[in-house]
């Protein structure tokens, strides 16, 4: 007979869903928002050498933003350092990493996907989806440019029908204006260029 070798997770970590994380305690503040103790569940390796730390060094308590889920939310994270046991490796400690928080990041993937969806999919400004998610201007502009540097080269693309338009701005206050034309991909349902 077969069973199964893995600890099935805790109902608070099923509910949070945050891969390769553990939720160890939740608290509610005074003022209404729910803090949420996690840890990794993963193992670690040093960027240097790729090596699995085996052995903690120290820890830490670092905020992590996140999606507000039925309300603000403040996550901490027991963030461990460890040893690298590779004898040749030049760093000798190195904090654990994975692929929601990556290394020197204080937000989750799915926040920073969250708010480029909002930008782009709602047409909202990144000012208003800022404001939206209790996070800076500049964390949603990171974010976009993010987003924009993983786009295809859109001259390597061969669109299989390609809508061309023309435009016109007008510039106030200075009784001239701007024109060009558009070209986009109904197959990517967006602009293409402008020009």
């Amino acid at each position: 007979m077969n069973e199964p070798t893995l600890v099935p997770p805790d109902a608070a970590t099923t509910i949070f869903n945050l891969d390769d994380y553990r939720v160890m305690a939740t608290q509610t503040l005074s003022f209404g928002q729910r803090r949420i103790h996690i840890e990794s569940v993963v193992e670690s390796g040093c960027p240097g050498c790729g090596v699995i730390g085996t052995r903690r060094h120290s820890g830490r308590q670092q905020r992590v933003r996140y999606i507000p889920v039925a309300g603000p939310v403040e996550v901490v994270w027991a963030k461990r350092r460890l040893f690298c046991d590779e004898t040749f490796c030049p760093r000798k400690t190195f904090s654990e990493a994975t692929i929601e928080v990556p290394a020197r990041a204080r937000t989750t993937s799915r926040l920073r996907s969250a708010l480029v969806r909002a930008v782009i999919d709602s047409v909202r400004a990144a000012t208003e989806t800022a404001t939206a998610h209790g996070v800076s201007w500049w964390l949603v502009q990171k974010a976009l440019t993010m987003a924009a540097t993983k786009l295809p080269n859109i001259d390597l693309l061969r669109p299989r029908m390609l809508g061309i338009d023309e435009w016109r701005i007008a510039l106030f206050g200075t009784g001239g204006s701007r024109s060009g034309c558009a070209t986009s991909s109904l197959r990517r349902h967006g602009i293409s260029s402008l020009r």
